[in-house]
């Protein structure tokens, strides 16, 4: 009766769909037919356009976390800033060329250099570069005490070119508010700024080099989908050309019906904000659901945004995310009985993550080793750019251009630290596995499409566990790695990933792309610039404590200073069972990669077993679970047409729950100020 019932629908579903396929099932975006305007590739306008996107997203952003409290717009791999914020311009122009013609419609390319721009420059607010950039620097004078004997083994660390001291009480008016009528101590900051401006810039461009050199190796040869991709192409690939009032991506009945299902749902409890009487749908609230004794529990929380993503992933993967979720569950349970050290409460730590990062880093290397014909021939064309070793005519940048970047970025970056105290012993391993840790995190998002990903171990973490523990690191090098990880460690891939998305976009830029490489460079310094300088100013004029409840100013600062006050106090030494279940991780990653390459019906995806445990993947596997499903339906009731037909749906549904957000923002800003609400999480 029930599978009779599931095929009525389908059917019914398919009459609906009867137009011509969404997207083509190779995944292959073409780009809409724009006679008007002409798609003459990246314009200056575009560029222009793009640039006020950044300016906007940035205001935005930290508003809306310090001083409204309300939904994150720079967290997850696809912020929702600028997400929000295009789709608000795609449609706003659509509706202006409609009425006042043509002239205010951009080509399918102008939207994917503005979307662009408006990308890279999201790492920059908040939980980009400035809230921990701001943190680091404020946090070690102002919080010192007797007790945590900070003045004693941090301070004698700190070069004063790159982290001011606290004499004339600059640091104490950023957290408590400024003396009535006392301008804003720039002179403080200017200097080290400065500083810190030049060293996250080499970072990033080294890294934003770095991923154009692989965009071939992952994009043509491996032919990796990028599913995290398809939507965005979609939006920006149909935009409004005049000819309706709005764009031709937001058209068709079961786009409607996506848009409905979840704008009834968000509206209706952003309604309840103002009668708390009315029940809500739980859509910003999960719960930890007990396992059993001695087992990590499981979190149980369907995110809407995680789903419209999810859904473009591959089965395979999606089933192996949540797999090896439970995979987790129950060894952790099962050591931890042993008495075995394998989570903390809700995730994997220890034991367990030494075998995630085991299983990680063997992945990294096994990416790199078959790619080592690409590096090659990507070297020689760089080292002879007239010869016909490859053709780099589709990148942003040529061959050359990336690696004399990337050379002298990472030169300016060895010597900025070294001049900072860290030990060149310490350099020699943490900047290689800076690279490895990024890349590996920008290819596990080229091949998932999943938005909320994070390496289970830090470069530090690993060039710790390389050198035999904390001991044999200078006390300068521990006191440094928490200010440098602002760029070195960053929990996002930096612009590595950043990068191998917008590389990804670029192939579906018409003419001249070439000046797109200039915009992201200006849109990323704007975008650290403008929002590290426009939190210092909050602070200085509302007082940072009151950008509480914030983790990034206050918490953060703390745990990381701690941490290198505690290794230099006392350094512990690597233990010996944690090097055997980083042999087991790796040695159970090539296991699986043998299978995989050896037997195509093979169902579980590696990248499940490189991130299990990890804290965002446990608080998003019950999504990847529900979407897995939804999908794993949906193919086995009306098979691939079925499946390409219900992409509207979920189009829909992703342009419903970004609106969603900006109208909660706009509520917020309106009636709870600042006590505001989170529609939008960060998981």
């Amino acid at each position: 009766m029930t599978a009779l019932l599931l095929k009525t629908i389908a059917s019914h579903v398919l009459r609906l769909t009867s137009h011509p396929p969404f997207m083509t099932a190779q995944q292959t975006y073409p780009i809409a037919d724009s006679p008007d305007p002409a798609n003459k590739g990246v314009t200056v306008r575009s560029l222009i356009f793009g640039l006020v996107l950044v300016v906007t997203i940035n205001a935005l952003a930290t508003v809306a976390r310090y001083i409204m409290h309300s939904s994150f717009m720079a967290y997850s791999h696809m912020p929702m800033g600028n997400l929000m914020l295009t789709l608000l311009c795609l449609i706003v122009c659509s509706v202006l060329a409609r009425y006042f013609g043509k002239r205010f419609a951009f080509s399918p390319s102008e939207w994917l250099a503005i979307f662009s721009m408006g990308f890279i420059c999201s790492l920059g607010p908040t939980y980009g570069v400035s809230g921990y950039l701001v943190g680091v620097i404020v946090t070690p004078y102002y919080f010192s005490s007797p007790e945590n004997r900070w003045a004693e083994f941090l301070h004698p660390h700190l070069p004063e070119w790159i982290i001011p001291s606290n004499r004339d009480g600059a640091m104490n008016w950023f957290y408590d508010g400024l003396p009535a009528g006392a301008p804003v101590p720039w002179s403080v900051w200017l200097g080290p700024l400065f500083w810190w401006f030049t060293f996250v810039c080499a970072i990033a461009l080294a890294c934003f080099c770095a991923s154009v050199i692989m965009r071939k190796q992952w994009a043509e040869y491996e032919k990796l989908v990028y599913p995290a991709m398809e939507p965005i192409v979609e939006l920006t690939t149909q935009p409004g050309t005049g000819r309706t009032y709005l764009p031709e991506f937001m058209q068709g009945r079961m786009f409607w019906t996506g848009f409905g299902v979840v704008g009834v749902i968000f509206v209706w409890n952003i309604i309840a904000w103002f009668h708390p009487a009315l029940p809500k749908f739980p859509t910003a609230a999960g719960t930890w659901v007990p396992i059993g004794r001695n087992f990590p529990p499981q979190w149980v929380f369907i995110s809407t945004v995680g789903i419209c993503f999810s859904y473009f992933a591959s089965l395979e993967l999606l089933f192996s995310m949540w797999l090896f979720d439970l995979i987790f569950i129950v060894e952790s349970g099962i050591l931890d009985q042993l008495g075995i050290t394998a989570f903390n409460r809700y995730y994997a730590s220890k034991r367990y993550l030494w075998q995630t990062t085991g299983a990680f880093v063997a992945l990294s290397l096994w990416w790199v080793w078959i790619a080592r014909a690409h590096l090659k021939e990507a070297f020689q064309k760089a080292l002879h750019p007239k010869s016909e070793h490859i053709d780099d005519s589709r990148e942003l940048i040529s061959y050359r251009a990336a690696f004399c970047y990337l050379a002298a970025s990472v030169a300016y970056a060895l010597v900025w630290l070294s001049a900072a105290g860290m030990a060149w012993k310490v350099l020699a391993i943490l900047l290689p596995f800076m690279f490895l840790s990024y890349g590996a995190v920008s290819k596990i998002l080229a091949d998932s499409g999943l938005i909320y990903v994070k390496a289970p171990s830090t470069a530090w973490t690993l060039t710790t566990a390389l050198m035999g523990g904390a001991r044999a690191i200078p006390a300068a090098s521990h006191a440094m790695i928490y200010p440098a990880s602002v760029a070195i460690d960053h929990f996002r891939g930096f612009t590595f990933s950043v990068g191998t998305h917008l590389n990804r976009l670029s192939d579906f830029i018409t003419g001249n792309k070439r000046p797109l490489f200039g915009g992201l460079c200006v849109a990323f310094v704007i975008g650290i610039v403008s929002s590290t300088l426009f939190t210092i100013w909050l602070g200085y004029r509302i007082g940072g404590y009151n950008f509480s409840p914030n983790w990034l100013i206050i918490r953060a600062g703390i745990g990381g200073y701690q941490n290198s006050v505690n290794a230099i106090i006392s350094p512990q030494p690597m233990e010996e069972i944690d090097y055997w279940f980083f042999l087991i991780g790796a040695f159970a990653m090539y296991a699986l990669l043998f299978l995989r390459y050896q037997f195509t019906w093979w169902p579980l995806h590696p990248i499940g077993l490189a991130l299990s445990g990890t804290g965002l993947a446990r608080l998003t596997s019950f999504t990847i679970f529900v979407a897995w499903l939804i999908k794993f339906t949906l193919l086995r009731i009306g098979g691939a047409p079925f499946y390409r037909r219900s992409k509207p749906f979920f189009i829909g549904m992703l342009v419903a729950y970004v609106l969603s957000t900006a109208l909660g923002l706009v509520v917020d800003a309106i009636w709870f100020m600042p006590q505001g609400h989170t529609v939008h999480k960060w998981y």
